[in-house]
């Protein structure tokens, strides 16, 4: 289980990255759906559809992210803690795009895209409930969440990082060992290996990965990319 989390925890500096890719994306097919508004270039349908794509990916990346950090920290992460003004909106969106099958970016307003509501979902009980999205075009509000989700990342982190398992040597020895079972790895690549490991497991004495450190620095580069885009 420790490794497990090790390897989550390795890994949310890459879901931050995909974060941003997603919130990227839906900024540059935003960018050209204005300006097909503003050139009068008629119909928009592909670019609305790949806005709503790429905003269905992006909830997914909150909730892995979420999970992920739940996950290598042992400790339940509470939707008002990543996010305490649009948690609720995130998982009622996330669980509407991916379980219902909802695109939900349906509106527009001059050269702005929104989500209309009131919104429908299934909840766990099988019964239909309705919310209404934040009244905020999708660039403004997705990165509104993307910073108060940094936000409450940080404070998370803050307060449990040191909960994650630490990297030890013994890490990386055991799998430098479990390479050799794979079948992805050529068996002259195997033999070499082993032939060098003294050579190969003496340099690891030295190496540090601070999973908490690596994450904040995504966080502060996540940051830095939406505080672009407001301006």
């Amino acid at each position: 289980m420790q490794d497990f989390r090790i390897v989550v925890g390795n890994s949310l500096k890459d879901k931050l990255g995909e974060l941003g890719f997603f919130l990227q994306q839906i900024v540059d097919v935003t960018k050209v759906i204005e300006c097909k508004h503003l050139s009068q270039d008629y119909p928009i349908n592909t670019e609305i559809e790949k806005l709503n794509y790429f905003f269905s990916a992006y909830l997914n990346a909150i909730q892995s992210l979420k999970d992920g950090v739940q996950t290598t920290t042992n400790k339940k992460f509470l939707w008002k803690e990543l996010s305490p003004t649009y948690g609720t909106f995130i998982r009622y969106c996330r669980n509407a795009t991916t379980h219902d099958g909802y695109h939900l970016i349906n509106s527009g307003k001059g050269t702005k895209n929104y989500i209309s509501g009131p919104l429908q979902r299934i909840d766990d009980h099988s019964k239909v409930i309705e919310f209404d999205p934040p009244k905020q075009d999708i660039i403004s509000l997705c990165c509104n969440m993307t910073n108060e989700i940094l936000d409450g990342l940080i404070k998370f982190l803050e307060k449990y990082g040191s909960n994650i398992p630490v990297v030890k040597v013994i890490d990386f020895k055991r799998s430098i060992q479990k390479s050799f079972d794979s079948k992805f790895i050529p068996e002259n690549v195997k033999s070499m290996i082993r032939s060098n490991l003294v050579e190969i497991e003496d340099p690891i004495k030295d190496i540090k990965i601070d999973i908490v450190e690596d994450t904040m620095k995504a966080i502060v580069l996540l940051k830095t990319m939406v505080a672009n885009v407001q301006t």
